[in-house]
């Protein structure tokens, strides 16, 4: 290693300077000057509270997302609740300097950590009357803060530039300023009101109507302010090309339903459009406009994705072979500025078929630490050597990733070789149009270089505070338990236990067998082992309280004949 690491140095030294810049090699990179363009949508993103018509208040550029205020008699309607408490704080004094009423109606749009988290600060400030929401929002919230928490959340990190230090990061999000997660303390609040399909509401005399519209999310809605025309779509309108797919990652997000979402829009002919991110659209042609090219769009990168893939393209190739007519491409609102048509298209045959492609060579993969082995006994650590030195001094970045890859997997990787990947990764950050790709690119780099923001972070289990631990249902924390169990400290092993929840009213009966964890309620237990309330248990299950010192040896927090065996049964969900 060390015969080529002087000349991987010597060309990332040569890489820096004036005559060597790095060259674009996807069709991703560089296609436009992504500058103008996100200059034009910062202008949307200004900290601003806009009265599009009589009573409806949004607050644009606090955060990543809107918040909206439909000022009524004695009682107001907010629309979602930005992304953290803090932030929330300062809408709130926004909306009192345009309304005195003290009680408020919430509608989540959909589940999303930007749109919910600033929840208590409104319960906390007002008589918040009830929280409303579609039926699926509470398992997606549940899902996130639990069983998906460990993956989507650094991604999300990265996603959004939070852990670059200021000086690097973009000057949009794409469809916002800033991510609060992250930043702010999380403040969610249950629904206590939700639907399946629609639902109409009155409040503080305004009539509107709350609508499913699977889009972004499977549990999206939109809401119809009829008096004045006013739709207020959430997260299934914003000006950039759709997030079909996000790298944060996500389930399936259905072309179909989204862009038949669009159409229950259209059909309503709304004259102004009110979205969760950025600035409203006024105007019946404009509007009608927008939405029209927004469901074109997605209609088009499915239709044509299926025609590629039908006439035997790869899944790879029938994305790359899609690109939207002038007509769309050319409008602002189908910039490629937060999700990108090649992302969308790829996740289509992930959502109709699932991870095999066909190739029988995929069935029963090779992992990438067994390739990179065998490549590096037929190729030579030499030969993969000066491939990777001209790669770097061609400046075909994504190759440099892929090589570096093999070097990493097959356990030879070096600090000249971490250089090189976080220079190549650097690169394809400053080349990228996306600012998605552009903030996962300079967030990867930033990991490597030891150049991360330090005021970022993701809450720990422990760092939950009581007040969102109480709006989150015992069964979360029992999956997240599932999935932290380690089968081989149980294996042959029949362990069982039971807990009674007594501000639930709850007996429960938790096995681990066949080296799975299962739960369910039953009837009344003559002599459950623990007996404690709800938010001891989720303290329990989250290390907020010691086991020992706080279970174990004390009746302040628990009772129960045989503390010491469900102790032990936890124990087994403790990495």
């Amino acid at each position: 290693m060390k015969k080529i690491s002087l000349l991987i140095l010597t060309f990332l030294l040569a890489s820096c300077s004036d005559t060597n810049e790095p060259k674009a090699v996807s069709v991703k990179l560089n296609e436009n000057d992504a500058g103008d363009d996100l200059k034009l949508l910062r202008k949307d993103f200004q900290e601003q509270v806009l009265n599009p018509y009589p009573d409806v208040f949004v607050v644009v550029g606090f955060g990543l997302a809107n918040s909206i205020l439909i000022k009524g008699d004695k009682e107001d309607i907010i629309i979602d609740t930005m992304g953290g408490i803090e932030t929330a704080e300062r809408v709130i004094k926004e909306f009192n300097e345009v309304s005195e009423n003290t009680k408020k109606t919430v509608i989540y749009t959909h589940f999303h950590a930007d749109h919910t988290l600033g929840a208590r600060a409104f319960a906390s400030n007002f008589d918040v009357t009830n929280v409303v929401s579609h039926r699926t929002t509470i398992q997606e919230i549940e899902n996130f803060f639990g069983i998906k928490r460990d993956i989507i959340g650094p991604r999300s990190l990265k996603m959004f530039n939070s852990i670059l230090k200021d000086a690097d990061q973009g000057i949009t999000n794409g469809i916002g300023i800033k991510l609060e997660a992250g930043r702010d303390q999380p403040g969610y609040v249950k629904p206590t009101m939700v639907f399946d399909e629609k639902m109409s509401l009155e409040i503080g005399g305004n009539k509107v109507d709350l609508y499913h519209a699977p889009g972004e999310t499977d549990d999206q809605i939109f809401i119809w302010f009829e008096e004045g025309k006013v739709l207020f779509p959430g997260d299934n309108i914003y000006k950039a090309f759709p997030n079909i797919y996000t790298i944060r990652g996500t389930t399936y997000r259905s072309f179909r339903a989204w862009y038949q979402s669009i159409e229950k829009m259209m059909a309503l002919e709304p004259e102004i459009l009110v979205p969760s991110h950025g600035i409203p659209i006024e105007g019946a042609a404009n509007v009608m406009n927008i939405l029209t090219l927004y469901r074109d769009a997605i209609k088009y990168v499915h239709d044509q994705t299926m025609r590629n893939l039908n006439n035997g393209l790869s899944p790879l190739q029938a994305a790359r072979a899609v690109e939207l007519p002038e007509s769309l491409k050319s409008d602002p609102h189908l910039y490629e500025l937060y999700g990108t048509v090649e992302w969308s298209s790829r996740n289509l045959f992930n959502g109709y078929f699932g991870w095999f492609d066909g190739n029988p060579t995929n069935l029963f993969p090779k992992d990438s630490v067994e390739r990179a082995n065998k490549l590096i006994n037929l190729i030579s650590l030499d030969k993969l050597s000066a491939e990777l030195t001209q790669s770097v001094a061609s400046g075909d970045h994504q190759w440099t990733l892929y090589l570096t890859d093999i070097f990493i997997n097959s356990g030879n990787s070096s600090q000249e070789i971490v250089d090189v990947r976080s220079r190549a990764l650097d690169a394809l950050g400053d080349q990228s149009y996306n600012p998605n790709a552009r903030s996962y690119y300079k967030s990867s780099y930033a990991e490597l270089a030891g150049e991360l923001n330090s005021s970022s972070f993701i809450d720990e289990d422990n760092e939950i505070q009581d007040s969102v631990l109480a709006e989150l249902s015992p069964i979360m924390f029992l999956d997240v338990a599932s999935i932290r169990l380690d089968p081989a400290k149980v294996d042959l092993q029949d362990l069982n236990t039971t807990m009674y929840l007594s501000d639930l009213d709850e007996y429960w009966h938790l096995r681990i067998n066949n080296n799975v964890f299962s739960y369910k309620v039953v009837n009344d237990v003559d002599s459950p082992d623990i007996i404690f309330e709800s938010i001891i248990f989720k303290k329990l299950m989250t290390s907020n309280i010691e086991p020992i010192t706080g279970i174990l040896l004390s009746n302040r927090n628990a009772t129960g004949e045989n503390k010491r065996n469900f102790l032990e049964f936890v124990a087994n969900f403790r990495e």
